[in-house]
């Protein structure tokens, strides 16, 4: 077992360690899918817990050996993001186990946060409420990419929103084991991050004029180009379901074969 706790959570700990063994059976389910998300009222308040997949055998070689696994760089990442002043959910632990040497199962814990998703919001557009959500999401994008910031997995429901009693729109970023951080993100990266945004289109369209406004840039390019980079994404990725499908079904068939 390897374990990393924030020494402000150090109480914590014993939760913490008792993960493999009580997290399926415990807590409040939140998500079930291709990682597992509870939550769990603790002394220390409601935190929420991520079991991510267990990883194939290469993989396990790869998060072991070579790289950080999802739950490590989740932890570590978001730390990044508080100290430059961008808002996540607080991180609290992250914990490996192993199996014959190699990594079997990931854990990352962070405290629960009560802002709701975007998604709220761009499934609803052109609501008169979502208008202003909108706009200012655009303005936090372009505020993200000018500090350095991709989230590569930059989709609506990884960002989160809530109106503060000013008025004034606050945002979260959750997910954060997929991000790159840099010195400077130029024009094409930001729209080709922004292309990831998975909203409907009038939704995206807004956003992308909103985010060239942030940016002073021309609205009429930005959104032509940040279209032509959402098409060109969908597609890709039509073609990569498409390709996962027929290789499940030839295995599924060469499975039958070897039967008979």
């Amino acid at each position: 077992m390897k374990l990393h706790i924030d020494h402000s959570f150090i109480e914590l700990r014993r939760f913490v360690e008792s993960l493999p063994h009580d997290f399926a059976r415990t807590g409040e389910l939140l998500h079930d899918g291709r990682n597992t998300i509870r939550a769990f009222d603790t002394g220390a308040g409601r935190l929420v817990v991520k079991r991510y997949r267990r990883p194939n055998l290469f993989n396990r070689i790869v998060y072991t050996f070579f790289r950080k696994s999802k739950a490590q760089r989740a932890y570590e990442h978001a730390e990044r993001l508080l100290a430059a002043g961008i808002d996540t959910p607080q991180p609290v632990a992250w914990l490996e186990t192993r199996r014959r040497g190699l990594l079997e199962d990931a854990w990352f814990v962070c405290r629960h946060t009560d802002y709701e998703s975007l998604s709220s919001a761009t499934t609803r557009f052109p609501a008169a409420d979502t208008l202003p959500v909108l706009k200012a999401f655009a303005r936090y994008a372009a505020t993200l990419h000018a500090k350095g910031v991709l989230h590569d997995d930059f989709n609506h429901g990884n960002i989160l929103y809530r109106r503060d009693p000013s008025g004034e729109y606050r945002f979260q970023l959750i997910d954060a084991n997929r991000m790159r951080f840099r010195r400077r993100v130029g024009r094409r990266a930001a729209l080709v991050n922004l292309r990831r945004l998975s909203c409907p289109g009038p939704a995206f369209l807004y956003i992308l004029d909103a985010y060239s406004e942030a940016c002073g840039w021309s609205s009429d390019d930005t959104v032509l180009r940040g279209v032509v980079f959402r098409l060109l994404f969908r597609r890709r990725q039509r073609v990569k379901a498409g390709l996962k499908q027929r290789l499940r079904k030839n295995g599924r068939k060469n499975g039958a074969a070897n039967l008979e």
